[in-house]
């Protein structure tokens, strides 16, 4: 046997042996469950995470304390008080610099997880950032996180400082985030190894989609959630605001939800109601209580409810929204909608609560509604927005482009809901010459 064999002999077995260490891990996958058992993966994600673009850099150290804390509480505003907020803004600052990660991406998870709620506590986690005790209980010991990091094809045990029995005290805001900081910090370490180890793992773009899943990401909606709230609050520490997008409508528009691009799982044509109606509109992924805002200059022309059925919409003027019983509503719920030139205008739907009346004039960008779920029968929250040209729907994810919201065409939810249309198409088809059948039958 040559020696030029012998090395590369050596070489494969070197390689194999890397391949069964990575293989290996020194404990079994950490998994979160709820009662119902394992989470389960939504829809409402891309069929290639690589189409996102580059996530935004985190400004220097050190920042502006103040400009931080109106950026988180403005996100938090309403979920808890102005009081509150100001504290665990400066505790994610405080803990985020002990802990040597992001503090932005440390502030998105609060508000995505708990929205900014310290002591909630729901099947998936407890406390601000949602941390399931038996998830990571084998990984804390005492006053220590020790976790395994790959190194040189051996895997290293690591550790953090972490308040003392802190599983027990999740519901305190400042331990609960030193923990959930030092877990963000380990999934970074771990990121790349446990990904080569874990080979189920669905394709993602960085550690905080642990976060969610534990070892195995069986889905990319909870990352790129995070991710997004990060956007939105970078936006609002810089003051940064969207650039309006050309349209061949005759006027520039802006994204409606802030930290572009936005995610649209659905558009115009799918089935509704199991094809009794076909959707009209665009649906943006957000989260309940977002801040929407015009997409243009305009003139609000509605403000009220969608009734069921043939019933004309009821208008209802942004102070009497409270008082006024809300009644059964059809498919559009609470909705605004603006004319922004003679001829076209845009409709917001689904609200959770508008802040305008008919016949004000708002300018692009203008928060006129809150995103809600209202008048959905099973969707989770999003805004659906519809633009319309002489009393037409028209498409408006090109109106506002790839820019400013990613189409759904390269979603899983609209391969889904192009499948299940073909599906029903099929049935509907086969049930129509079956009664054809039967009628020549009994013709004869």
């Amino acid at each position: 046997m040559g020696h030029t064999t012998l090395i590369a002999l050596a070489l494969m077995a070197s390689f194999a042996a890397d391949a069964a260490a990575v293989e290996r891990t020194p404990w079994p996958a950490r998994k979160r469950r709820t009662d119902e058992g394992l989470l389960r993966p939504g829809v409402h994600e891309l069929k290639d995470p690589k189409r996102w673009p580059a996530e935004p850099e985190s400004p220097p150290a050190p920042l502006d304390e103040k400009r931080f804390r109106a950026a988180f509480s403005g996100m938090c505003e309403g979920m808890a008080s102005p009081r509150l907020l100001g504290r665990i803004s400066e505790e994610i600052l405080q803990v985020a610099g002990e802990a040597g990660v992001d503090p932005f991406l440390l502030g998105a998870l609060v508000y995505r997880e708990s929205r900014c709620v310290p002591t909630l506590v729901t099947g998936f986690g407890t406390g601000l950032v949602q941390i399931q005790a038996r998830m990571i209980q084998a990984n804390v010991r005492g006053s220590r996180l020790r976790y395994q990091v790959r190194e040189g094809g051996e895997w290293k045990e690591h550790s953090r400082p972490i308040p003392a029995g802190a599983l027990s005290r999740l519901q305190n805001s400042l331990i609960n985030l030193r923990l959930g900081a030092a877990m963000l910090a380990m999934w970074q370490d771990q990121h790349p190894a446990i990904d080569e180890a874990f080979a189920e793992s669905v394709p993602h773009r960085s550690a905080v989609a642990h976060f969610g899943w534990g070892d195995i990401v069986r889905g990319t909606g909870g990352e790129d959630r995070a991710l997004t709230a990060r956007r939105r609050m970078l936006n609002r520490y810089l003051d940064k605001t969207t650039a309006p997008h050309k349209t061949d409508l005759g006027f520039e528009v802006v994204s409606p939800l802030e930290g572009i691009p936005r995610l649209a799982p659905s558009g115009p044509g799918e089935d509704r109601e199991e094809g009794v109606r076909a959707h009209r509109g665009l649906d943006i992924d957000a989260t309940a209580g977002e801040p929407i805002g015009s997409i243009a200059d305009g003139v609000v022309w509605f403000t009220g409810f969608d009734l069921p059925g043939r019933v004309r919409p009821q208008v209802v003027p942004p102070d009497e929204l409270a008082a006024t019983k809300r009644p059964a509503l059809g498919p559009g719920g609470l909705f605004v909608c603006i004319r922004h030139v003679p001829g076209i205008s845009s409709c917001y739907m689904h609200l959770q609560s508008y802040r305008v009346a008919i016949h004000d004039r708002v300018k692009a960008g203008q928060v006129i509604a809150n995103v809600g779920r209202s008048g959905t029968k099973a969707s989770g929250t999003h805004l659906h927005l519809e633009i319309h040209r002489d009393g037409d729907a028209i498409d408006p994810a090109p109106v506002l482009g790839p820019e400013l919201v990613i189409p759904p065409q390269e979603t899983v939810a609209h391969d889904i809901a192009l499948a299940n249309k073909k599906h029903r198409l099929v049935k509907e088809r086969r049930a129509r010459w079956k009664a054809h059948l039967a009628a020549q039958q009994a013709k004869n």
